[in-house]
């Protein structure tokens, strides 16, 4: 059930060509009492491992039930699958390419996969570039205004699932090595490093590029200095005060982030 009826919207469409409000639109048609909020429209196209950390670091600010759509899709019009999953008291929508593995791995094995194969819940032509609109948005909509997900698919198993590589922090001979998973707009690079990972005392290393010990905010270095930091999202965190890390470090998803032990303590 989505009792507060919000609907969340993720993709990589942009604003300028419409496509945003259609799906809105095709939404409120089917269910008018519908809230949609935007977590982003400017996903860089087709990156679907940005769009899974997007969804998977924001939708538990949603109260539970929320409906979270979200459609990067390079694969739109081939044989892959349309998903609706169900995880940790909130419901998932969207192709299955991966998008949703950030999911799948916090709720541990938890979570409930539709293939959504009742065609009379998709608009009535199917495009070959636009399953936002004729398939996501409605089926999101029909769940909304009340149709269960057990009339919108069938339940497949979760190991049949596209996932895309986890990329977990490892401890190697008195350090631990992780690396960028996602570089926001303000160039700050956000690695896979948790807050529990990070000792105080640390020093850090971005690629070849040392920062230094661990700070507590982006004004603890000089304006144009490298700082490393637990960011908003609990996580480790490198940017350039006033700056862009990902141009000053040279550096972006995948860049190796190595904390050391500092031995001054």
């Amino acid at each position: 059930m989505n009792p507060e009826k919000i609907i969340t919207l993720t993709t990589d469409f942009g604003y300028e060509d419409g496509y945003v409000g259609v799906v809105k639109g095709v939404i409120l048609r089917i269910c008018p009492e519908a809230r949609t909020v935007d977590l982003s429209h400017e996903i860089q196209p087709w990156n679907i491992s940005a769009a899974s950390w997007i969804v998977s670091n924001a939708f538990s600010y949603f109260p539970k039930g929320t409906v979270h759509v979200a459609v990067v899709d390079p694969g739109v019009g081939t044989r892959r699958r349309f998903l609706m999953l169900e995880a940790l008291g909130y419901y998932f929508v969207g192709p299955d390419n991966g998008i949703f593995s950030g999911i799948t791995s916090l709720a541990h094995g938890e979570v409930r996969a539709y293939e959504l194969t009742q065609s009379e819940y998709w608009l009535p032509e199917l495009s070959s570039s636009f399953h936002a609109r004729d398939v996501f948005g409605p089926v999101a909509a029909h769940f909304t205004a009340g149709v269960p997900v057990e009339k919108l698919g069938t339940e497949v198993s979760l190991e049949s699932l596209v996932h895309l590589p986890v990329r977990e922090p490892k401890t190697k001979e008195g350090r631990l090595e992780g690396s960028v998973v996602y570089v926001d707009r303000f160039g700050n690079l956000i690695t896979n490093i948790k807050r529990d990972l990070v000792k105080v005392a640390s020093l850090c290393q971005v690629g070849k590029r040392s920062i230094g010990r661990i700070g507590q905010t982006y004004a603890s270095a000089e304006q144009g200095a490298p700082v490393a930091f637990v960011g908003s999202h609990g996580f480790l965190e490198i940017a350039v005060s006033q700056g862009r890390a990902d141009e000053k470090l040279d550096a972006g998803v995948n860049t190796p982030v190595i904390l050391f032990q500092s031995t001054n303590n």
